[in-house]
């Protein structure tokens, strides 16, 4: 039989002459070899149950098993997704080794990605992340608006490295590439509904129609997909009435000397919506054109005041006299704070792609030939108001309201022989945005001071890149040789309007452009059929630019130079124990030069942030993946990431250096912002009981996050030291309940953060005072999902 002897199989199969298989399935000897034994073990899984599922990924612009693919990636199934309770980005977390993802302060439709400590941590639109975002291959280029849930999602790709000879936007860190479901063409569906403390409730509805025949132009088929959620804050506001006062913060809402304001901090009211059209006009040729639809409603983070330090003359007003009765312990999240300025977070984001897919077929020594043309268009509206203190005074406010617009055309040409695997592309991206970014200055509480604050800026890049697989015929097929390389150049000009307090009124326009080529070499090699391992170097290259929230002309028109890094990676693949046990590990070693860093500045009575090229810094670490399943109903699952980040050389000018000041090497004062130098995490899933009436499953995970920082000067992480924190999260899960003939219910119990642990996620340093931010508390709630 098939599952009793597969190799016997395998070689009868490797005596079917090549022109006997249809040119657009033509593969080389290893692939039919490798093909034939994925089937035999998915039939020995379905009898055995103890093995360990395969996982398909397209992070190398073709379908592959995770195992075989040379590049440190983690991926994420469209059940993952749902038994680790990942609805959106910031749901990654540290599921991930080596990756950091949180809000950033007082945000919650805004977060900061880092891996393997490369990282943006400013969500001014000027800046470039360091992360890059896809959505079926189509890149989201800026920080607003980038936490949304996106509906029929299939899976998620965390790709950790330079990325750049294989996507049409390149990366300097990393990339998260999201995959959405195709239409089927077949009548069904998906309806879900669930509510949660805090008031929350979800509710989600998909549907696959028919595929609509078109006579000799093919099948059109669609998908409409739709989800809306409200919850209430976590956190409420409170105000002192006239009189003396003790802290009305730590007592409750029945304090005489405060009262319930009515707003709430952390409240969602978000709604996402696609509509997803295939129309495959001929075996050869499909169009798909998605549209996607991201409302929010939301109000900021809770701000927390959590240090006052008088000595500290930043900003050099007058204190309060009672700001010190608004100090809160750092390591406690309270459930109220004050506020006096309206708050709010919205936007609206609307994008379409269209794709355009169309098989060649065979063209002599070229091979197997794809053709592939993707355009996009995303339009943002993003507003949002913060009272930036925590405090009833008006110490600090800040108001960021941005129109953004993207447009990106790709070509791409994708080609296949017998030893050799190639893609070839033409990437062009243009962009413009226009913020208002109006500030109430901290001297405010003795009289209003807003200050106009508007920037802008226009992009453009233009890329080439390319890279192929080479199966040389020696070694049995076993080692395989890739090279990649990119062309790059990228245009911008800017402009900003920035007035300061004090100061006069400028304004400043400045462009440049810069080029860049990238290459990227692997060798990978497999010892066995389930034991191999790789050789990875890469070059990452982000663009220079100008910083919008300079604070003076001089600094704005000198704008900051590009970053590079040389990025070098050994890792193994491997499965054991019959299939049951899969190890993978990659050790990292990445040379940064020219590290563009954003440097909170409180001056001159504004906060700003000073951008510069610092220096230059390596992070080396090393990251383990396990899975291990040794019964059908029964898998474990752990990530381990170390980081170690160290500067070379971070040359600052310091005015103590006598006669009159220096440029001076401080790479021993500085700190690298989130970068933890452990990640954890851990899960255990075990269905303990099947029957007629559906299968019960349960779900645990444990994530852990080490000690870090949010910015680079020692003096500004002093009062806001990031401890390592745990996280439980948990499902409980009653699945495959037969409902009619084709129908199918299920119903979860889920809990995140059950054991409540408060943590801080990061703040903001205004030189006399300190403000902090705060991971989610307990949350939990009921869903229950009928397919059809």
């Amino acid at each position: 039989m098939l599952i009793n002897n597969p190799a016997s199989t395998v070689l009868a199969y490797k005596g079917i002459a090549m022109q006997q298989v249809p040119s657009t399935y033509r593969m080389s000897h290893k692939r039919i070899t490798a093909a034939l034994l994925a089937v035999a073990s998915a039939t020995a899984m379905a009898q055995s149950g103890g093995t360990l599922e395969e996982v398909v990924v397209t992070a190398q612009k073709r379908e592959q098993s995770l195992q075989e693919t040379p590049i440190a990636i983690t991926a994420f199934n469209s059940r993952d997704l749902q038994q680790k309770g990942i609805e959106n980005l910031t749901d990654l977390g540290t599921f991930a080794p080596n990756v950091k993802i949180a809000s950033l302060p007082s945000n919650t439709a805004k977060a900061a990605i880092a891996i393997r400590g490369s990282v943006t941590s400013n969500p001014a639109i000027t800046w470039e992340p360091t992360v890059g975002m896809y959505l079926d291959g189509v890149y989201i280029a800026k920080f607003s608006g980038n936490v949304f849930k996106i509906v029929e999602l299939e899976r998620i790709e965390v790709l950790r490295g330079p990325q750049g000879t294989l996507y049409g936007k390149n990366t300097i860190g990393g990339a998260i590439n999201m995959i959405t479901k195709k239409p089927t063409g077949e009548l069904g569906g998906t309806v879900r509904a669930g509510f949660g403390n805090f008031g929350q409730w979800e509710a989600y509805g998909s549907l696959d129609l028919p595929a609509l025949q078109l006579g000799g132009l093919g099948e059109l088929k669609a998908k409409l997909s739709y989800v809306t959620e409200e919850r209430d804050g976590f956190y409420g506001t409170v105000t002192p009435t006239q009189g003396p006062i003790t802290n009305p913060l730590t007592s409750t809402l029945v304090n005489p000397n405060s009262v319930d304001t009515g707003h709430e901090s952390n409240a969602l009211d978000t709604e996402s919506a696609r509509l997803d059209l295939l129309w495959e006009i001929s075996d050869r040729f499909a169009l798909r054109y998605a549209y996607d639809r991201a409302e929010a409603d939301n109000t900021p983070a809770k701000t927390q005041l959590t240090d006052v330090d008088p000595t500290n003359l930043a900003f050099q007003f007058p204190f309060p006299a009672d700001l010190k009765n608004y100090v809160l312990d750092k390591n406690k999240s309270y459930k109220n704070t004050s506020a006096d300025a309206e708050e709010f977070e919205r936007y609206t984001s609307d994008s379409h792609a269209l794709f355009a897919d169309y098989d060649l077929g065979e063209l002599g020594f070229l091979g197997d030939i794809s053709l592939k043309y993707i355009f996009s268009a995303r339009d943002l509206d993003y507003a949002q108001q913060l009272d930036n203190d925590g405090t009833p005074f008006g110490l600090f406010s800040s108001g960021a309201y941005e129109d953004y617009k993207q447009r990106s055309h790709e070509f791409q040409i994708t080609g296949a022989t017998e030893r050799t695997n190639y893609v070839i592309g033409v990437y062009y991206f243009d962009e413009k945005a226009d913020v208002e970014n109006p500030l109430v200055s901290v001297s405010s509480f003795i009289g209003p001071n807003v200050t106009p604050n508007t920037y802008g800026l226009d992009g453009e890049q233009k890329a080439v890149y390319g890279q192929m697989e080479w199966r040389p015929p020696i070694l049995q097929d076993r080692l395989t040789l890739t090279a990649g390389l990119r062309w790059t150049k990228e245009e911008k000009s800017s402009y900003i309007d920035h007035p300061l307090i004090n100061d006069p009124v400028y304004s400043a326009e400045a462009s440049d452009s810069w080029t860049n080529t990238a290459p990227t070499l692997i060798a990978s090699y497999e010892f066995t059929e389930s034991l191999s391992a790789y050789a990875k170097y890469s070059k990452g290259w982000k663009a220079g630019g100008f910083n919008g929230e300079s604070p003076t002309e001089a600094t704005f028109v000198e704008g900051y130079d590009p970053e590079e890094v040389d990025a070098f990676e050994l890792g193994i693949k491997s499965r054991w124990l019959e299939n049951t046990l899969q190890i993978n590990a990659a050790a990292f070693y990445n040379d940064e030069d020219n590290l563009q860093l954003s440097v909170f500045s409180p001056s001159s009575g504004q906060p700003v942030s000073a951008v510069r090229n610092a220096g230059s810094a390596v992070k080396q670490g090393f990251e383990f993946e396990v899975l291990y399943q040794p019964v059908a109903d029964l898998q474990f699952s752990a990530n381990y990431g170390y980081l170690d980040a160290d500067y070379k050389e971070f040359m600052e000018f310091d005015p103590n250096v006598p006669p009159s000041g220096a440029i001076v090497d401080k790479k021993d004062e500085k700190a690298f912002q989130y970068a933890p130098r452990h990640t954890v995490n851990a899960g255990i899933e075990y269905t303990f009981a099947r029957g007629s009436w559906g299968d019960l499953t349960a779900r645990l995970d444990y994530t852990y996050n080490d000690d870090y920082v949010a910015y680079v000067n020692p003096d500004q992480n002093r009062p806001l030291q990031l401890k390592g924190y745990g996280l439980f999260n948990g499902r409980l899960t009653l699945a495959n309940m037969q409902v009619g003939q084709t129908s199918t219910l299920q119903v979860a119990l889920w809990g995140k953060n059950l054991t409540d642990e408060e943590y801080r996620l990061n703040g903001i340093p205004f030189g006399p005072f300190a403000v902090s931010y705060y991971g989610d508390p307990r949350t939990y709630g009921l869903e229950a999902t009928l397919e059809f």
